[in-house]
Parts: structure tokens; sequence; C-alpha cells
């Protein structure tokens, strides 16, 4: 995706959102921001663990049962 594009898709998302949202991101600090950006982009991309796997591989590392 271009910066063109990237932009009017900002544009567009920020457009449908409220005040108040808007405000919660305003204020979380600039790192926490970068983060959930490129966390988004991750699951986009499909670079992601589920819910079962994470727990799967915790009940194997600590021996725990179901």
């Amino acid at each position: 995706m271009g910066t063109v594009e990237l932009r009017n898709k900002w544009k567009e998302a920020i457009g449908k959102v409220d005040d108040r949202f808007l405000r919660m991101v305003d204020a979380l600090p600039k790192e926490i921001q970068t983060l959930l950006l490129e966390s988004k982009q991750d699951i986009k991309n499909g670079d992601f663990f589920t819910h079962e796997e994470v727990m799967s591989e915790a009940r194997k590392k600590f021996n725990i049962s179901e």
C-alpha cells in the first residue's frame, strides 16, 4: 500500500470514530501507539497466535492438564 492510499485509509478510519476514542488514542504514549499499529499489521499479515495455540503451549510448558 502506497503513502497516498495509507493516508486516505487513515482519514476514512478517523472520520468514523467518536471524540472519546480519538482522545483515548491521543493520550497513549507514542510507543504504545506504534506497537498497536505494528500489531494490527501483524494480524493482517497472519502473523499471530490464537488463544487456543497460546494456551496449548502454556499447558505443555508448565505440564498442566485441561
